[in-house]
């Protein structure tokens, strides 16, 4: 895939293909042609060191804080005119310091990780035009890019963060910890004029989609379990805590449903790890079977009509997936993973 159509600016088009080449790739598999959790370290610190190699002394210092700090650990979803961010921005960036950011992002990431990314942020351009404000909020090249440390060392990590998508990496030795992780949308349906090769006309399409048909493939008694409120939580509970325990035990357990819905649990599980690279998607997933997928609970809350306000939570003894569609009349998607133990490589430290 050549790299030069999206160095000025993300377009939609340009994130699109690069989706459909990742999605054709990887499906909802986790392989990846790294074969060794060394090889995926060296290849974030190389892209690293080369991002940064590429900035003035003035941009270094925008771009990196402590390992140490509280920055590292500062997260938000919302746009950055509502919740200021640190970092250096994609539009503070000359065309091979942008190609270096995205080198690294594509590094730290599988392709369909990578191409999720750019479409998030693309998503940025159709909001523009939606918005009838003078002091638009949504632009595609206010994404943050943040360095925590020095690369090369034991630990050190980086971010890329802005509206809609929070993906923070974490490196410690040969391990490379991607979590947590926030990916969202808005429109969720973007129109013909944005349709993409693959995913149709929206960014999340599965994510969304197969909850929806894990509730409507049971019905009485275990419907009534399975859907904890009518109402939509209105959000995610978690919000942007630093670190989160596993919250109330709502839905059923998986083992619970019938086995069509129990794969499309599985989907979902491997719908959000297939966003890792190889090496470290592998063993996530090994990490939430070793707890048990039977011991995933899965519970729904809202409407079950598409376009209208839901929620829904995946949790295991491991993780926790929120996925809130409860704003602008369920069009628009919130979504974090979180791991209870080794969000920001804690186990690692």
């Amino acid at each position: 895939m050549n790299d030069e159509s999206f160095d000025l600016r993300l377009t939609r088009g340009d994130a699109l293909r690069l989706a459909a080449a990742g999605a054709a790739g990887l499906a909802l598999g986790v392989r990846s042609a790294r074969a060794a959790p060394v090889v995926l370290a060296d290849e974030v610190d190389a892209a690293a060191r080369a991002f940064l190699g590429s900035l003035s002394p003035a941009q270094r210092a925008q771009a990196s804080f402590p390992f140490g700090g509280a920055e590292r650990t500062r997260w938000h979803w919302t746009v950055p005119s509502s919740v200021p961010r640190n970092g250096l921005t994609l539009g503070q960036m000359s065309t091979r310091q942008r190609r270096a950011a995205l080198a690294l992002l594509r590094a730290s990431t599988s392709r369909t990780g990578y191409g999720k990314a750019l479409d998030i942020m693309s998503l940025q351009g159709v909001l523009k035009r939606m918005s009838t404000g003078i002091n638009d909020p949504f632009d595609a090249d206010r994404y943050f890019v943040s360095v925590f440390g020095r690369p090369g060392n034991r630990a050190w990590g980086w971010r890329l963060e802005g509206h809609h998508l929070s993906r923070n990496f974490t490196i410690v030795g040969d391990t490379v910890v991607t979590e947590p992780f926030f990916l969202g949308a808005w429109p969720t349906r973007a129109g013909t004029a944005y349709r993409s090769i693959v995913q149709g006309e929206r960014a999340m399409r599965r994510e969304e989609d197969a909850a929806r048909e894990i509730v409507l493939s049971v019905d009485g008694r275990l419907r009534r379990r399975v859907v904890f409120s009518s109402d939509s939580l209105t959000d995610h509970v978690t919000q942007n805590a630093v670190r989160v325990k596993p919250l109330d035990p709502v839905g059923v357990l998986a083992r619970d449903l019938p086995s069509a819905a129990q794969k499309r649990v599985l989907e979902i599980v491997r719908t959000y790890i297939a966003n890792h690279p190889g090496a470290t998607a592998r063993r996530a997933l090994a990490r939430v079977e070793r707890a048990g997928m039977a011991r995933i609970r899965f519970g729904w809350a809202g409407s079950l009509r598409p376009g209208q306000p839901q929620y829904y939570r995946l949790q295991g003894p491991t993780f926790l997936l929120e996925f809130d569609n409860s704003r602008n009349s369920g069009t628009h998607i919130h979504s974090v993973w979180r791991d209870f133990e080794r969000d920001y490589g804690r186990h690692l430290l």
